[in-house]
């Protein structure tokens, strides 16, 4: 499996308020988003990451996303992180950060990835706004690479307030259709 770290240059907020929500509810706690206090994060699982960025430009009161689950061998998969809240340090700035640990179909480690930006030495969000994190991780399953459900382990972590909390989200691997 290849594994990509992308960098994004671009900032992006969406107005919402600081609970997450699903069609105008109360969204119900899941494994892919979660919070302490005023701080909180969603991971999405996307093979379309430029719609999703598309998407993201574009200011609504809340987003539709998609969050696809399967890709073929030989296809992209990202995980894009949406968070709100991060505690300011005493210059105004947030110290935000995301490790990740992908979990093969067996069980074993196949990367970790540790202090990936999240949100780091920039003013925090206005509140009620959702930042999109700097760093995202990509994965291209290759011919090689077992198929099945591989997990997501992410570590969301703002290092001023010394606030963490984990999330978790997964992807199903298929052979490629030829």
């Amino acid at each position: 499996m290849k594994f990509l770290i992308f960098f994004i240059s671009i900032v992006s907020f969406s107005v919402i308020s600081e609970q997450w929500y699903e069609n105008g509810e109360i969204a119900p706690e899941r494994s892919f988003q979660g919070g302490i206090g005023d701080f909180g994060a969603m991971v999405f699982m996307t093979t379309d990451s430029q719609k999703m960025l598309d998407n993201w430009e574009v200011p609504t009161d809340g987003y539709y996303v998609t969050n696809d689950e399967e890709v073929e061998k030989g296809q992209p998969i990202e995980a894009l992180v949406v968070f709100y809240g991060c505690e300011t340090n005493e210059i105004g700035n947030c110290i935000a950060e995301v490790d990740y640990r992908i979990i093969k179909p067996d069980g074993s480690v196949y990367t970790e990835i540790k202090a990936t930006e999240l949100w780091k030495n920039k003013p925090a969000m206005p509140e009620g706004q959702l930042g999109l994190a700097v760093d995202r991780v990509g994965l291209i399953a290759e011919q090689e690479d077992p198929v099945g459900r591989y997990t997501v382990e992410l570590v969301i972590r703002d290092l001023v307030s010394n606030i963490e909390f984990p999330l978790y989200s997964s992807f199903k691997v298929n052979e490629a259709n030829k």
